[in-house]
């Protein structure tokens, strides 16, 4: 099963990870660990199962989608339940991602670059979809 997650970013980064890979990064949401009470840092690349933008609290001129080969169920361990009402959100290692998944630049907002189309690292642009 291939899972279309999305990673939103900067124009700079999204064409790095399409070129090189994801990498990990730590993350601080406010989390707090529920048996101690202290603040938790989680590691890895955060993906949602929808486009996530600044109306959601993510900022980023570009769009990464990430075509992973993995069921849902098999993620499990890396979702932060709850963090947005109305998408699912993971924090994934970066080996998983870059192993398993195919990254391309979805969008990148046309008034911040001159680059409008879509990009999946191989110098061409994806013809329609």
């Amino acid at each position: 099963m291939t899972l279309a997650l999305y990673h939103r970013t900067s124009i700079l980064e999204a064409r790095g990870i399409v070129e090189r890979g994801f990498e990990d990064v730590d993350w601080d949401f406010g989390l707090r660990d529920a048996r101690t009470g202290e603040e938790t840092v989680v590691t890895g690349v955060w993906v949602a199962d929808r486009q996530l933008g600044a109306g959601d609290g993510i900022e980023g001129d570009a769009l990464i989608e990430v075509s992973l080969d993995v069921a849902a169920e098999d993620l499990k361990s890396f979702e932060l339940e709850g963090m947005l009402w109305d998408a699912r959100v993971w924090v994934v290692p970066a080996e998983l991602l870059n192993a398993r998944g195919k990254a391309r630049i979805l969008t990148v907002d046309p008034n911040t670059s001159w680059f409008h189309q879509a990009w999946d690292g191989d110098g061409q642009t994806p013809g329609p979809e």
